[in-house]
């Protein structure tokens, strides 16, 4: 498609420089807060059906502009048509979600109104079809009529180019806007291996008022106000259906305010906001704010689109009013996802079994075939990137190769700091993002989980635990000796496990994990063991003691498997329950480690337990 430039200057809005939006136009507008939305609204020239992605932005729209008729779940068609009806306002404008966009096109038939030629349909926001599609099947339900309008347009600060052909056909032009200002904005990235305690640690450097934190999923915000003990001064904001459905599920904490419209006398200290607030509705908050937008990969769907929705979070705030703006996430190296070559050979390889059965159904006089593929259509359009006419969903496809571009980024923190420099308004090199990254790394070490207060848990579901939180102190100190900061409780950890489990503690660190779970198949076989292998009497085998004490030196060094076999040939001659390990080592000779060679560890030995 053809693109045109148009420069904007700081503080002006789009009426300044287009008159009104151009039919047949992909406008972009690249920066929030222009007022395109704002210029169809109180366009006196036409009438207008304006879709948007989510309720709350009819809601914000609606309470700014009474002129405007919304419609969404719970308007019916008698309200639309007594709109309709009405003389004033003479042009009519209408905000509509994809979902109840068919009951503005009936009304309008039903009162014999020519709304193709006689209507300006501007789809706002229109990346949301692309980013959405996989889950909101009506999303794209406009386009089935889209290119029937005579007049019409897309809108989007955050634009994806569509790869529907329709749009060359029609002769679409890309009207992009390019501001002559710096719009370049700080954004401090962390990445982390519990953005729960990465977010607490960031949270006690903030000093807003206010505190916002965007975050899809309200399991995880629930938890986090839980853990946090701030329920008193939180505020969550989401869906209608979810707030029905929250004290059902969520009884755990009772915030100061949950809803379901943005209400700017219901904000607290902390604001939680989940997905459908990402986009078009305006924060007109008159105090400074903190910015949190969490990614917790362990939740699928909380994954973030740095070049999208990221844009958007931040253009909420109409005050220029940030403080701070913090993007918080793990990384996960074993995520699952398909290369771009890769979702283009599937792609293609679904379009011929999608051919194969369109052939089929049309060519068959069978109609039990004719409806089991029908059948097959409609259960599982998504997954072939069709609509139930058998024509092709675009926006399914487009948001098939985006997902498994969103989720590539996340296997490594190279990957997401390219994408991060890449972010610039289209056609031009301006940088949306000066990325200051910090890697804050924290012990998953659960002291609480190790203490057993449920005296009814099984040996077996106990020693899982203390393994699991034995691994992560192995973990965190390879970590720290290479360099790393490690932020946790690992000393009390320590001290905790050697003084309450000291045969579990004791056997894993010596011997290892696999050795451990063959021995402690129950407590008493743990004890046994632990008993004749660990608590021998070694001061009183004074013939043992006299032969090591000949066999080795101070000073030596050697590489741990030689000391250990070593040690082992000379003891297994005197002590039958004594183990080739650096225990039983232990009991006898004092060493310390020194530096590898060639990648293995050596001990050099620095005394003798025990006197001849």
């Amino acid at each position: 498609m053809k693109t045109e430039n148009l420069y904007i200057a700081k503080g002006d809005y789009l009426n300044k420089i287009l008159s009104r939006i151009p039919t047949n136009t992909l406008l972009f507008k690249n920066i929030t807060g222009i007022g395109a939305t704002y210029s169809e609204i109180m366009d006196k020239t036409r009438n207008s059906i304006i879709i948007v992605p989510n309720v709350p932005v009819i809601q914000g729209k609606r309470a700014k502009h009474t002129h405007l008729l919304g419609v969404y779940e719970g308007i019916g068609k008698d309200q639309i048509k007594r709109f309709l009806k009405k003389s004033k306002p003479k042009f009519k404008k209408i905000m509509v979600t994809p979902e109840s966009l068919s009951r503005v096109l009936d009304s309008l038939k039903e009162l014999e109104i020519d709304y193709l030629n006689e209507y300006f349909l501007l789809i706002d926001e229109f990346d949301k079809m692309t980013h959405d599609s996989d889950f909101r099947e009506e999303i794209t339900f406009p386009m089935s009529l889209f290119f029937e309008f005579k007049n019409k347009a897309m809108v989007s600060a955050t634009p994806i180019i569509p790869s529907d052909t329709r749009f060359e056909k029609h002769n679409f032009t890309i009207k992009n806007i390019v501001p002559t200002y710096p719009i370049t904005r700080e954004l401090k990235l962390i990445t982390t291996n519990s953005v729960l305690d990465a977010f607490k640690s960031k949270l006690e450097s903030c000093k807003s008022d206010k505190i916002f934190v965007f975050f899809k999923s309200l399991a995880q915000i629930s938890n986090y106000i839980n853990s946090l003990n701030i329920e008193s001064e939180s505020s969550i904001f989401t869906s209608k259906e979810e707030v029905k459905e929250f004290y059902n599920k969520r009884k755990e904490i009772t915030p100061y305010h949950l809803g379901y419209i943005l209400d700017e006398t219901k904000f607290s200290k902390y604001n939680f906001l989940t997905s459908r607030y990402f986009t078009a509705v305006d924060i007109d908050i008159e105090e400074d704010a903190d910015v949190f937008i969490l990614a917790d990969l362990k939740v699928s769907h909380t994954i973030i689109d740095p070049s999208n929705e990221i844009i958007q979070i931040l253009g909420r705030f109409r005050k220029n009013n940030i403080k701070s703006a913090h993007f918080i996430t793990d990384i996960s190296p074993s995520i699952s996802f398909k290369s771009q070559e890769q979702c283009k050979a599937y792609l293609e390889a679904n379009q011929e079994v999608f051919n194969y059965l369109k052939t089929m159904r049309f060519s068959t006089p069978d109609l039990v075939i004719k409806e089991v593929i029908d059948d097959l259509i409609d259960m599982t359009g998504y997954k072939i990137f069709v609509n139930k006419d058998y024509s092709i969903n675009y926006f399914l496809r487009d948001n098939y190769c985006l997902s498994n571009h969103i989720k590539s980024l996340y296997i490594d923190i190279k990957r997401l700091m390219v994408e991060f420099k890449n972010v610039k308004i289209y056609n031009t090199e301006m940088k949306y993002f000066n990325v200051l990254h910090e890697d804050l790394p924290f012990s998953n070490l659960d002291l609480d989980k190790v203490k057993f207060r449920d005296t009814s848990i099984p040996f077996l579901e106990k020693l899982n635990t203390i393994i699991d939180n034995l691994n992560e102190l192995q973990d965190i100190q390879k970590r720290i000796h290479a360099g790393e900061y490690v932020i946790g409780n690992m000393q009390e950890m320590t001290k905790y496990l050697l003084e309450k489990y000291p045969e579990i503690f004791n056997i894993f660190m010596d011997e290892g994990e696999d050795r451990l779970r063959e021995i402690a198949k129950s407590q008493l076989k743990l004890s046994q063991y632990y008993q004749k292998t660990y608590l021998n009497d070694a001061s009183k085998n004074y013939p043992l003691i006299s032969e090591l004490q000949e066999k080795f030196r101070i000073g030596e060094v050697y590489k741990e498997a030689s000391i250990l076999t070593k040690f082992f040939m000379v003891a297994k001659n005197y002590d039958i329950g004594i183990k080739r390990n650096k225990h039983c080592l232990g009991l006898f000779i004092e060493t310390k480690k020194i530096s590898k060679l060639n990648g293995q560890r050596r001990l050099e030995i620095t005394g003798f337990i025990h006197k001849k």
